[in-house]
């Protein structure tokens, strides 16, 4: 079998995703480096060249993964739009074992949680902005807290469970999931 060689960059790459989709599977305390190793097709030297720890690694991996899902979004550049949901759904598609590792293991490991939550905030601070006046202060955060959660589990079980071609779809049903929450965030008319 003849190896590739890889550029840095490429090489790096190559880890990232292979140690999202390992890590993926149990989170942090249960990957070992020989486990991303394998599934990178590389020696645990390799990746030593590149990465100074196994939590190093899961970091970059993290940081990575709520830069390309910030970008995506552009948070700071517009107010929320009904693309958005479309917009991180094709995000995470593009990566989705580093999307499922953001949201599934590393918001319940304690020593990483903070990477999920300062997503989150941005996240909850862009959908604050889109939910009517009609719904009551004292309800407007847990609105779009909600939203938020249903969304992106959503994102997560469509990627375990959907198939690409049918992501339009689901888009549209959790924009339907989340007017429903908003509206049941407002004061009931009478």
């Amino acid at each position: 079998m003849t190896r590739k060689l890889l550029k840095r960059d490429e090489r790096v790459a190559s880890i990232l995703a292979a140690a999202a989709r390992a890590f993926g599977v149990g989170g942090f305390a249960a990957t070992s480096m020989e486990d991303i190793a394998a599934e990178a097709g590389v020696t645990k030297l390799i990746i030593y060249r590149h990465f100074d720890s196994k939590q190093a690694l899961y970091e970059r991996v993290l940081d990575e993964t709520r830069e390309r899902l910030a970008e995506a979004l552009r948070f700071r550049d517009r107010a929320p739009a009904p693309d958005m949901i479309g917009q991180l759904l094709a995000a995470a598609r593009a990566e989705p074992a580093a999307f499922a590792l953001l949201f599934r293991h590393a918001a319940r490991e304690p020593q990483f949680a903070s990477y999920v939550a300062g997503f989150r905030d941005r996240a909850l601070a862009a959908a604050l902005r889109g939910i009517p006046e009609s719904v009551p202060d004292d309800l407007r955060r847990w609105t779009a807290a909600l939203s938020f959660s249903v969304v992106v589990d959503g994102i997560v079980l469509w990627l375990d469970e959907g198939s690409p071609d049918r992501d339009a779809e689901v888009t549209d049903r959790l924009r339907s999931l989340t007017a429903a929450i908003v509206t049941a965030g407002s004061p009931p008319t009478t």
